[in-house]
């Protein structure tokens, strides 16, 4: 009752408000509920995508029910910041203004630095931590003073004040390193919550500020600390420092209780490569209880004292218990040197199997012909694991040249599993016979198809890339490359009547890989069928379709494929990138070039280190400039994106050029990034 007696103190004015006679009022209520109804909540939301480009305030009083989904919001690119803004200023839906929050880091616009800095005065504290998240994927010095301010608040949440350390770690600000360096050393009261470790985190982000000698003395500090979570991630940094100053700080941390803090000290002990962690590490190798502890000190001991490490391994090998016998071989096998072989071959003789399975692998990795003659005996054991073993060991060690003993005795005839790795073999040495059974497990998708890949492309049976033909038509989206290199007859045929057939099935990823197909084949009168995809909604379709069209001939594409280029969110920037890398025609590349270079060059690191990246693939020995400068670069921001980059790029002349910049590099900071990228490249 009081409920009803306030609504209609306020009838009267409201109706004045609105203009409306009672008689209005309930044609007005008829009306609107009529709309309402006639609107479903998809409806409702897509009219409110519609209207984010052009009307700033149109999430300013949407609910959930109208906010449309966040892939869709994306999609629209940077065309949305204004209104994601307004969101995040005045819409008073705290899950609304959470989402605008996340969308803004996304994005990556600088734009919205000033809203997102006002934004750190929100209400809600998860809406808070969701500025401040964006403000870390949009680096900026301004965001010093007011995260500081936010920071010294002793009524912010803890995980608040913990993303706010992590944020200025990424400003690559003095000021914010002073900060960060003070709460590394900061004692924290009891009951008071210990932020060291996120300090040293964050540190570690902006290393690159500080001179090498005091960024290890900020690692020794946290080697020595009682902070456990500290500790951690100070060994982890260590490993990647390598400074000798650490080793005192490392030793007594091979008998910390924590198993990760024991593997990762010795893991950086061995990095370093000081010889004084030697008698610590061989003290610490008959202890041992756990494999990967035994393989990191193995791995160690080795770079530090090979014979050391051989006399140490040789006990191991002999230790009572089996499961030790068996890690020790295999750590053998592992360290890959011929001093293994007798010591392996004693293992021959052990009673446990599994030990001597172990043994017989190590021995194939050795790469020692030697030890051919003593496997020989073992290619008819009646323990299926020891023959398989052996067989495979012995063709390694005689580089494929044993293929009819593979072929003979464990294809024909035996069981899937068995004929499954040893079809395997036969493919990855060119073997055709066994051509149909890797053409029925590609088609089943049982077979990883980077394994057999080259064994594919290379047969000269028609019958190959006829069959890889269907089976892309039958949803093997990832043979597409594969056909791109074979084309059978029939290929672009197929591939425009699969852009049609997804379309019409709203298949809208097989449409791309279908348009991506036929930009690979190259045929200039395909583009009438693909182009009706340039005016899609969906960012991505009419991204491939650019490149696609682009790649045809059609020069009026190149100025969509940068418009997208220049709008896309920055998390999206990757997936352009890999799309560009696609492009292997001269021509094209020529006309795209111009603008990417300028690109490179521009504010906008995230575009800048985007257009790079397509210069990396598309021409290495000159892309490659650009991101060592990137990867020396006073901004946190651009140094991750070229690491990030150069990462994904695994091709063997991006390596050698890598290896060529570590030679020559005498920047501290970058060549040890350099040594961090090549540790982690294949056959580092």
């Amino acid at each position: 009752m009081h409920r009803d007696r306030r609504s209609s103190r306020w009838l009267g004015p409201l109706l004045l408000l609105l203009g409306l006679s009672p008689a209005g009022l309930v044609l007005w209520h008829a009306n609107t509920g009529e709309a309402m109804a006639s609107e479903t909540e998809e409806d409702m939301r897509r009219r409110v995508l519609a209207s984010i480009p052009n009307d700033a305030s149109v999430l300013i009083n949407v609910t959930g029910r109208e906010m449309p989904a966040s892939p869709d919001i994306l999609n629209l690119g940077k065309r949305g910041t204004r209104a994601l803004e307004r969101c995040l200023s005045d819409n008073v839906d705290g899950d609304i203004r959470t989402t605008c929050a996340i969308l803004l880091g996304r994005l990556g616009d600088r734009r919205a630095l000033g809203t997102l800095q006002s934004a750190l005065a929100d209400w809600e504290p998860g809406v808070r931590h969701w500025v401040i998240q964006a403000l870390q994927e949009i680096p900026d010095r301004t965001s010093v003073d007011p995260l500081l301010k936010l920071y010294a608040r002793k009524d912010e949440t803890a995980s608040n004040r913990a993303a706010i350390l992590h944020t200025l770690g990424s400003l690559s600000d003095p000021k914010a390193v002073q900060v960060l360096r003070r709460e590394l050393r900061a004692t924290p009261e009891k009951n008071e919550t210990d932020f060291r470790e996120h300090a040293f985190r964050a540190l570690w982000t902006s290393r690159h500020m500080m001179a090498p000698t005091t960024l290890a003395g900020d690692v020794a500090t946290a080697l020595r600390s009682e902070n456990k979570r500290l500790v951690l991630a100070a060994t982890e940094a260590s490993a990647e420092l390598r400074s000798p100053t650490h080793v005192g700080a490392l030793i007594p941390l091979l008998e910390d209780p924590n198993p990760d803090i024991r593997n990762k000290a010795v893991y950086a002990l061995g990095r370093i490569g000081d010889g004084r962690a030697t008698r610590a590490l061989l003290d610490r190798l008959p202890q041992v209880r756990e494999a990967r502890t035994l393989n990191n000190i193995a791995f160690a001991l080795e770079r530090l004292d090979r014979p050391a490490f051989f006399e140490a391994i040789s006990k191991l090998i002999e230790h009572k218990q089996a499961i030790i016998r068996l890690n020790a071989a295999f750590v053998i096998g592992d360290v890959q040197r011929k001093e293994g072989r007798v010591l392996l071959e004693k293992s021959l003789n052990d009673p446990s199997d599994y030990v001597k399975t172990s043994a017989i692998v190590a021995l194939g990795k050795l790469g020692d012909a030697g030890a051919i003659p003593v496997l020989e005996s073992y290619v008819d054991d009646p323990n299926l694991s020891i023959r398989q073993e052996a067989i495979y060991a012995i063709n390694a060690l005689t580089g494929n040249r044993r293929l009819d003993l593979v072929y003979e005795k464990l294809f024909v005839s035996k069981p899937y599993p068995i004929q499954h790795r040893a079809a395997l073999v036969l493919g990855k040495a060119g073997d055709p016979r066994a051509r149909s059974f890797l053409l029925a497990c590609v088609e089943h998708d049982a077979c990883p198809l980077g394994e057999i890949d080259t064994f594919l492309r290379r047969s000269t049976d028609p019958s190959v890339s006829q069959r890889m033909l269907l089976a892309w038509g039958q949803g093997r989206n990832d043979l597409a490359d594969m056909l791109a290199d074979m084309r059978p007859p029939g290929t672009l045929g197929l591939a425009l009547g699969m852009v049609d057939a997804a379309h019409v099935r709203g298949d809208v990823e097989q449409v791309k890989n279908a348009i991506d197909l036929v930009g690979d084949l190259g045929e200039a009168s395909a583009s009438n069928r693909v182009a009706r995809h340039m005016s899609s909604t969906d960012t991505w379709l009419r991204l491939h379709t650019a490149v696609a069209l682009s790649r045809l001939g059609d020069v009026a594409a190149d100025t969509r494929i940068l418009g997208d280029l220049d709008n896309l969110a920055a998390d999206w920037l990757p997936g352009l990138v890999r799309l560009l890398s696609r492009v292997r025609e001269p021509e094209v590349r020529a006309r795209l070039l111009p603008a990417l270079l300028e690109r490179e060059k521009g504010a906008d690191v995230d575009v800048a280190l985007a257009s790079a990246a397509v210069r990396l693939a598309w021409d290495p020995d000159a892309g490659v400039f650009r991101m060592l400068d990137a990867l020396s670069s006073s901004s946190a921001r651009e140094r991750g994106l070229a690491e990030r980059y150069l990462h994904r790029d695994r091709s063997p002349r991006v390596t050698w050029l890598l290896r060529r910049a570590f030679a020559r590099e005498t920047r501290p900071h970058t060549k040890d990034m350099l040594r961090k990228l090549l540790d982690a490249r294949p056959g580092s």
